[in-house]
């Protein structure tokens, strides 16, 4: 993980140096460009109460996540686009699948690559899309598909959309290592289903909304095999068992206002609700600021509470003639809290700027963004994250 850092740090400065060296290139405001967004982050956190353990134990982790996104306009109306990411990440808690400490559980990565189509037919103001994906993991592969579809009214200041989108996931079981030989689950595959549909609207120059219903649905094997569960009435131990399918339904409120010239408020509302029984409430509020031409300051807060799931139980305090049980505090009744603060340079001729070698196009390192957050819950986890962000206008 330290050598991809550096890595970076490396690519940066030598591409930072590279372009100041050129200059006299103004990109014209109606040009058509090939964008590129280069988002880095690391985060890393801690808390005692692991479900691979049984809801006891360390959670530390720490992840360090690279995401490359590329958009590439074909003409006035047509673009395509590709997001490729890979994460590297080292778990404690993963490390004691198999109670054997600096195994090779302990650090693993994630790679996954999407890539899109969208048209937008002007005269009607309609807008279609289509994209496939992949991913892959040390103990699951995914692909997925989807399609969204956007109609305007009101001289562009009414839309609807809708989207839609398939993921088909297998896993690789992986039990405890004490388990081995003596569970077994009903299925390696797990499909999810989702579809979305939003209106947005623009209320004043200064106020806008957008309303958000969304449909989840998921089946085959939702819960993780080598969470361990352990039992109050028994010395045996089990893996985590869950129902076979959920329903998940997300209801969405977005509201921005811009009460000065330099100050936006962004609001955002989420109730949720699953046949899981759990029922969540999410609020979050960013606050960018304009300090001037070139600087941004973004102050955030996000705050989240839920009702546990029926299906959960701290560590034994379940009963082994229960069907269904899980010890993994993502579904026990929590708040949480997420505040931090970015910060974003994007001068009006770019950071930099330069000639691709070889070719005539000029590359232009247009933005840089930095954000840092603390995020903590009242079941005792807490975390950090950070993060650059860096766009490029080819």
């Amino acid at each position: 993980m330290r050598l991809q850092k550096i890595s970076f740090i490396i690519a940066f400065v030598a591409l930072a140096i590279f372009a100041q060296a050129q200059e006299g290139y103004q990109m014209k405001p109606n040009e058509k460009y090939t964008e590129i967004d280069f988002l880095s982050s690391y985060y890393t956190q801690d808390g005692d109460n692991a479900a691979v353990t049984g809801g006891v134990g360390t959670e530390e982790l720490t992840d360090f996540a690279t995401i490359i996104v590329v958009n590439v306009p074909l003409d006035s109306t047509q673009s395509i686009n590709a997001t490729l990411g890979l994460d590297i990440y080292s778990s404690a808690s993963t490390d004691n699948i198999d109670n054997n400490r600096s195994s090779a559980s302990i650090m693993d990565k994630r790679a996954y690559a999407n890539f899109g189509y969208t048209k937008k037919l002007l005269s009607k103001g309609f807008t279609y899309g289509a994209k496939v994906g992949f991913s892959s993991e040390y103990d699951y592969t995914s692909i997925n598909g989807g399609i969204n579809l956007a109609q305007e009214f009101n001289n562009g200041n009414t839309e609807f959309s809708f989207s839609a989108q398939a993921f088909l996931d297998n896993w690789k079981t992986y039990f405890p290592v004490e388990l081995r030989g003596d569970v077994t689950v009903p299925t390696t595959s797990r499909n999810s289903y989702n579809a979305q549909l939003t209106y947005s609207q623009v209320l004043s120059k200064r106020l806008q909304m957008s309303l958000s219903v969304e449909a989840i649905y998921m089946d085959g094997l939702l819960s993780t095999p080598f969470h361990r569960v352990y039992f109050n009435d028994e010395a045996a131990t089990d893996i985590e068992r869950l129902p076979s399918t959920r329903l998940k339904i997300p209801l969405a409120v977005r509201l921005n206002y811009k009460p000065t010239d330099n100050l936006i408020v962004r609001s955002y509302y989420r109730f949720y609700t699953d046949d899981f029984g759990i029922d969540a409430h999410t609020f979050n509020i960013e606050l960018p600021y304009h300090i001037n031409d070139h600087w941004t300051l973004s102050p955030f807060y996000r705050f989240h509470t839920q009702t546990g799931s029926e299906y959960f139980a701290p560590f034994a305090e379940h009963t082994s003639t229960d069907e269904f049980y899980t010890s993994d505090y993502d579904l026990s009744e929590l708040s949480s809290t997420k505040y931090g603060l970015g910060i974003s340079y994007t001068p009006l001729y770019g950071v930099a700027r330069g000639k691709v070698p070889f070719t005539s196009k000029v590359l232009m390192f247009n933005s840089i963004a930095l954000r840092v957050s603390r995020y903590t819950r009242d079941t005792g986890l807490s975390g950090y994250s950070g993060s650059i962000g860096l766009n490029f206008r080819l």
